[in-house]
């Protein structure tokens, strides 16, 4: 039985889309995906990830299949391949409605066929055309993409569910509507993952905090994990990796590759450590998002992170705190002084509130910036939220056109936030982004975003290659530089790997310059990989966080990108089409199923946006238990 949402609420408790197949007969399989396996390789700062889809048909109907899955907002998918029997067919790169068109046709003719189509960054939609009774077909894509460091510390995601879309006014796009699984149906779609890290030098250790997997050393510098497991106990969650090296090996490096008669690299460039900092009056206004997506277990990780922020607050600080769901509502007209009193009391207006209604972000964010503040105080915007909605494009347009105003750095809650939406707003917002999976993980995120909320190590950025011409340089600006997080630069050269790459910037009333050697550049010969990254950063720049009103121009360069590079994007998909014609009987008239997907981690069964079952308040102890918690936190924080 499919999880079918809406049934028996009012239209108020409806306002998100619901997942509902209709229409099936007994002889259509329902469930026509059975595995899915992900095989992870990371040598150095570049991962590489090959994700099969196993789909096979045990009714006695052909079937049309519409699978709905997650991808990282820094992968640059080049690949797509399909299984039929013994045959493997490789998917041709075709601009977007061409794609579309070759595929009706070869679902008219009888041909198995699939189709892979970008609906936002992060998130992909499989079309699979005839499969047969007895069919057994594995679809297969690759991507490349950067990992994420700090410090010593590497991180990789493989996201592996999405959550469901609250849609604020017109949406630019429909949102694809899937069912989604009952624990009992995500038994029957198995989960298979294996990843290996390759490090230069040695590896201190490596964890997973998101999911229990089998760890092992093969020696000093490589790492396997493996995880086996269903829908319910693997697919629910974004998968996390981390490991850290040697923190006296790290440092700035360059890496090359020659591919398709073109030459790329890519920097990764040290910020200076140890540098003292002086700390100015800031104000801090959180959003935090109180939603029906955001009821228990999620909201109880914001609000454990609340009392690890506020925690964290100096005397000198002010603050402000804005629920939001479908309305919203705000601790105090204006900004406050961070005592512990007004602490206390804020963390009580935190706990007081339990999660329901819609996600009306953008209202949020509009009602923040017209709160009065004081010129003197440095405003930061800090939200927090598991990013279901659909106004992604309209939410980074605003703050880009009130960067004059805050700052943003945006906290994705829960088990599988929408990364999109919680990286956008803080780049645009000239933030940094963070994530909360589970309440034990708050104060030591907490403890990095005191750390990088701070004045910044760098300001005025500037990066030189002497003795080496480079040309299509990403990204086109350096921000202010945060913290012990590298400068990542991506780009094409020509001529001779001489002379050396100079970062230079200021802090405080000094100056910062640091060289890093061309000639001791990594070349990764014979992988396309830095062609792969450097041609995404440029599509994410273009398209990711600019899209609310696309010029024709920008289209286009999009879409020569990814002809050229072979990568999905906006405006570019992959097709593959059997050669074999293998039944005209249908004459593209196939049963629909739409694959239902894994619930997110800790997500109450109305999914998001409707409302939650009405249940009593907390019991008093109950809250003054929490409460006192707060109170020895802050207390002991302040010194007291």
């Amino acid at each position: 039985m499919l999880l079918s949402l809406g049934r028996g609420l009012s239209a108020e408790e409806t306002e998100v889309p619901y997942f509902l197949v209709n229409g099936q007969s007994a002889s259509v399989d329902q469930l026509p995906l059975k595995s899915v396996d992900a095989s992870i390789d990371i040598v150095g700062t570049i991962a590489q990830v090959e994700l099969v889809q196993t789909y096979a048909n045990v009714g006695s109907e052909a079937i049309e299949a519409v699978y709905v899955f997650p991808g990282s907002t820094r992968s640059a998918v080049h690949a797509l391949s399909m299984r039929v029997g013994d045959r493997v067919v490789e998917a041709e790169i075709q601009e977007k409605a061409q794609a579309r068109r070759t595929y009706e046709a070869a679902k008219q003719e009888g041909r198995t066929t699939s189709l892979l189509e970008q609906q936002r960054p992060n998130v992909f939609k499989m079309n699979l055309a005839n499969i047969f009774p007895g069919d057994v077909v594995e679809v297969s894509l690759k991507y490349t993409e950067w990992v994420r460091r700090e410090k010593s510390e590497y991180s990789f995601e493989l996201p592996l569910v999405v959550g469901p879309r609250f849609e604020e006014g017109d949406a630019a796009e429909a949102w694809v509507e899937n069912p989604h699984l009952l624990d009992r149906e995500a038994e029957k779609v198995s989960y298979g993952v294996r990843a290996r890290i390759l490090s230069s030098v040695s590896i201190e250790k490596a964890f997973c905090p998101s999911h229990e997997v089998e760890m092992s050393f093969l020696d000093s510098r490589t790492a396997e994990l493996r995880l086996e497991g269903d829908a319910s106990t693997v697919g629910n969650r974004d998968l996390r990796l981390q490991y850290q090296v040697s923190g006296d090996a790290v440092k700035s490096g360059v890496w090359v590759s020659e591919s398709g008669g073109e030459r790329y690299f890519m920097a990764s460039l040290e910020p200076p450590t140890g540098v003292k900092r002086e700390r100015i009056p800031r104000e801090y206004f959180f959003v935090i998002d109180v939603s029906g997506s955001m009821h228990g277990f999620p909201l109880d990780t914001a609000k454990k992170m609340m009392e690890a922020l506020v925690a964290r607050l100096e005397d000198t600080d002010r603050f402000n705190v804005l629920l939001f769901s479908g309305e919203s509502k705000v601790y105090s007209p204006t900004s406050v002084p961070a005592t512990v009193e007004n602490l206390l009391d804020a963390i009580s207006f935190i706990y007081e509130t339990r999660g329901s209604g819609g996600t009306r972000l953008l209202q949020a964010l509009n009602r923040v910036y017209e709160t009065p503040r004081d010129p003197a105080f440095s405003r930061n915007i800090v939200v927090l939220t598991d990013g279901y909605v659909t106004v992604e494009d309209r939410v980074f347009d605003l703050i880009r056109s009130r960067l004059d105003e805050a700052n943003v750095f945006a906290c994705g809650i829960g088990s599988a936030p929408n990364r999109f939406l919680i990286e956008g707003m803080a780049k645009v917002g000239q933030g940094m982004p963070f994530f909360v999976g589970e309440p034990r993980e708050s104060s030591r995120v907490a403890d990095r975003f005191s750390e990088y909320v701070s004045e910044p190590v760098l300001t005025r950025l500037d990066v030189v290659f002497s003795d080496m011409e480079v040309s299509e340089v990403e990204p086109l600006a350096l921000p202010d530089l945060l913290a012990e997080r590298p400068v990542l630069i991506f780009g094409k050269y020509t001529g001779h790997l001489a002379g050396e790459v100079v970062l230079s910037g200021r802090s405080g009333d000094s100056e910062y310059v640091a060289a890093t050697r061309l000639s001791e550049a990594v070349n990764l010969a014979g992988s396309r990989s830095l062609e792969y990254v450097w041609a995404r950063e440029r599509i994410r720049r273009l398209s990711d966080y600019n899209g609310l009103w696309p010029s024709e121009d920008r289209r286009t360069e999009i879409t020569r990108l990814g002809l050229k590079h072979s990568l999905l994007t906006k405006y570019t998909s992959f097709v593959a089409v059997d050669k074999v014609v293998r039944n005209v009987e249908t004459g593209g008239r196939l049963q629909q199923v739409k694959q239902p997907i894994p619930s997110p981690k800790g997500m109450h069964p109305t999914m998001g946006g409707g409302s939650v079952p009405v249940t009593p308040e907390p019991e008093m102890w109950a809250l003054m238990g929490l409460v006192l918690v707060a109170i020895t936190w802050i207390l002991i924080r302040r010194g007291c």
